[in-house]
């Protein structure tokens, strides 16, 4: 991991320190392993499990709220472009294909950390020619416009 990967980890660590656990009820629309994996867990410990298992299945039966509280787990983990989860493209198209619901759950600086972590995964996508950049998508479609009428500045005003 890069000086600029550590910086991101580390705005992620800070945007989202003080994320209050919205309770069992509200993470998984009851698939059982899902729920049973996520139960009473915070999201730094998601960050862990997230290393040994694939959550991708896992994202897809969070409710919104439960993927929200997750977001920086999934965001850090994303973060490992060489890492065997992949989780990073799965992650941008939950980011592009439910941006209004998601971002009412975040405040601002938790959603400057989703812009800044979206414009790493685009700039990594587009080095790497891939076909898709759900990265960027997400950006365009939604993020980067909200985020900037939501807080009055500019992405690139915003310190990296």
């Amino acid at each position: 991991m890069n000086d600029h990967d550590r910086n991101l980890e580390q705005e992620i660590q800070t945007a989202f320190a003080g994320r209050a656990y919205p309770g069992d009820d509200h993470i998984a629309r009851r698939k059982e392993e899902t729920w049973l994996r996520f139960r009473g867990k915070d999201w730094q410990e998601i960050v862990s499990l997230g290393r040994e298992f694939d959550l991708r299945s896992d994202i897809s039966s969070l409710t919104f709220e439960g993927f929200a509280y997750y977001l920086p787990a999934f965001l850090t983990l994303s973060l490992d472009l060489e890492g065997p989860l992949d989780l990073d493209e799965f992650v941008a198209h939950h980011l592009w294909s439910f941006p209004e619901e998601i971002a009412p759950l975040l405040n601002p600086r938790e959603k400057r950390a989703v812009v800044h972590i979206l414009e790493f995964l685009a700039r990594e996508y587009e080095k790497r020619n891939y076909v898709s950049n759900n990265a960027q998508l997400a950006l365009d479609h939604y993020w980067a416009y909200f985020t900037d009428q939501e807080l009055g500045t500019s992405t690139d005003d915003i310190q990296k």
